[in-house]
């Protein structure tokens, strides 16, 4: 069992609490034992006239001192118990992270994002409360069924006790019957919830899309829909769960009317006392929490079960970049590509293939060509998103796998195409990776990157809180800030990728500019825009993975190839616009 393995392994490492909850919640059991068993004392005394008025009120106030201190130990118990679950939902969530930062991006690819999300939600939070209320119900339960079994049969009466538990095994059968398609109907629910959460958040994102398109009522149909599917698979489990109420209730009723006749005869025979039976009667009432909390337990398990068995899922989600790597420092940031061959998952032509060029420290390289030609694809290779096979890439002298990934991507300041931009102020998303870093060296980094006559407009300046995904800001602000985040870092190579493709050409050559002075690092220029490349020191032309051509721009121009041609469209293109 899934759930079994996830508690397990988090038990054995929080065994001291959970062993000291489990002590705790034995002495409530014992104490709770010695309260039907003393009021049928009383009642014996009572009526053999045993005990007088200051024997009565002692009695009482032991009765009350025993009530108190099952209050405080329980109280006790379920801090320490529900102390330790939450620490295991906080693991728990502290793994699914970890686990999404060690993904590559194939796995999003095939993945929803509101499927993530509900795992990382509503999945983890089945799993927590069965190792906080499904370990309570079942530990409790367990126990006080023990003790009251074990005071019926060995201390009142044990023919009384068999008459009276006859109806439990059917009740145990009916629980096994409910319990197993609870399971089944609370992983549909989960399923549903996954849907409808995923449908959620693309409707968020592309509203304006659907306003534009008039979709509004197709997708509130479409919504609709989805929802009304969850809700049938709630109520499926919890037309479920409504079952095991009437098996305990015919269970209790059919032992309780066994006690009354049996335990009636039992006295009459005098082989039991009006307190013996009084007792026996207040043990049986104690059987309805134990009751109650087995079909209870059984619901709550059923539910983490099936979370569980969704987290482990994906828990066991192939990571195709391991963390291997025992490098902490680079001696130098050159840069050394040999690629023989490199092809995606599930693909069947090859990315990049027979690609070499050196990446000198302080030197700018242009990446360009058309769609598709593999340009992304080497930044992806590089930052180690993917594994290369089939070739070497090196980072001063060492091979990249060698490093630990923190130390390696340190090494990059990456801005690509399309930046992501967090709901947060305009200062805080240029200081992501330095967080410290004070407000003239933002300002600074968003001066060189074109940004200050924009930040002079915005209404709070540092301050503005740009929206999630930066949605108050255009295509080519969100560029520009994304690219003062970068020079704000102080990592000593560059990764652009097209990054000045949503930007005009005024501000082109201001950015371009801002790169010249940027000489201290290395920078990998990826655009299909020519005009972005042309004073690198450096320029590789890809086609279809391949690298047709290499060297600068003035040589590229002169040998009237694949480079040439481009330009020349490019050229008379961007004539034509300004015309």
């Amino acid at each position: 069992m899934a759930l079994r393995r996830l508690l397990l392994d988090f038990l054995n490492t929080h065994r001291r609490a959970y062993l000291l909850a489990i002590t705790v919640l034995l002495m409530v059991g014992l104490l709770n034992m010695a309260l039907p068993w003393w009021a049928g004392r009383i009642i014996d005394a009572l009526n053999e006239g045993r005990v007088d008025m200051p024997g009565l009120w002692r009695s009482t106030a032991i009765l009350v001192a025993v009530a108190l201190a099952m209050y405080g130990l329980r109280y006790l118990w379920r801090m320490l118990l529900f102390g330790a679950s939450y620490q295991l939902g906080v693991a728990l969530r502290d793994r699914f992270y970890e686990k999404l930062t060690r993904l590559d991006p194939g796995f999003f690819q095939q993945r929803r994002s509101g499927d993530l999300l509900a795992r990382s939600t509503q999945d983890i939070d089945a799993v927590e409360v069965a190792a906080g209320e499904g370990v309570l119900a079942s530990v409790d339960g367990a126990l006080t069924m023990i003790l009251v079994l074990a005071m019926m049969v060995f201390v009142i009466d044990a023919p009384l006790a068999l008459i009276a538990l006859i109806p439990f095994p059917f009740m145990a059968w009916g629980f096994y019957r409910v319990a197993s398609r609870v399971q089944g109907y609370f992983g549909q629910s989960l399923e549903c919830f996954s849907a409808l959460n995923d449908r959620t958040q693309e409707a968020i994102a592309g509203l304006r899309l659907l306003r534009q398109h008039s979709m509004i009522e197709d997708e509130i149909e479409d919504f609709d829909r989805r929802a009304e599917a969850h809700a049938r698979a709630n109520y499926q489990v919890q037309r479920m769960e409504a079952r095991y109420d009437p098996v305990v209730f015919l269970a209790l009723g059919s032992a309780t009317l066994a006690t009354i006749v049996a335990g009636s005869w039992r006295f009459l025979s005098d082989a039991i006392t009006l307190g013996e039976l009084t007792s026996f009667t207040l043990y049986l009432v104690q059987l309805i929490w134990p009751m109650f909390a087995l079909g209870w337990c059984l619901n709550i398990l059923q539910r983490g079960e099936a979370a569980a068995r969704r987290l482990t899922e994906f828990f066991h989600e192939r990571e195709t970049i391991s963390d291997e790597g025992t490098l902490t420092r680079v001696s130098s940031p050159a840069l050394h590509i040999h690629i023989e061959t490199f092809t995606y998952p599930l693909a069947n032509t090859p990315a990049l293939f027979d690609l070499s060029l050196t990446v000198a420290p302080g030197a700018s390289v242009g990446i360009v060509g058309a769609i598709g030609s593999g340009k992304s694809t080497l930044i992806r290779l590089l930052l180690r998103q993917y594994p290369l096979t089939h070739g070497k890439l090196t980072l001063g002298e060492q091979s990249l796998s060698d490093y630990q990934l923190g130390t390696l991507r340190s090494m990059y300041a990456y801005v690509p195409q399309d930046p992501y931009l967090f709901a947060a102020t305009l200062g805080e998303n240029v200081a992501l990776g330095v967080p410290h870093a004070s407000e003239e060296d933002i300002r600074a980094a968003l001066t060189a990157a074109a940004f200050g006559p924009d930040l002079e407009r915005l209404p709070d300046g540092l301050d503005t809180r740009i929206g999630e995904r930066g949605v108050t800001l255009s295509g080519g602000q969100r560029q520009r800030v994304a690219l003062a985040r970068a020079l704000l870092s102080p990592a000593p190579i560059l990764l652009l990728d097209d990054t000045l493709s949503a930007v005009d050409q005024t501000t082109e050559q201001e950015l371009l500019a801002t790169l010249e002075a940027e000489r201290d690092r290395s920078c990998l220029i990826v655009s299909h825009r020519l005009s972005a490349v042309r004073h690198a020191d450096h320029i590789v032309v890809l086609d279809q993975g391949h690298a047709v051509e290499q060297g600068r721009h003035e040589s590229l121009l002169a040998q009237g190839g694949h480079y040439a041609r481009l330009w020349q469209e490019q050229q008379i293109r961007s004539e034509g616009t300004r015309s």
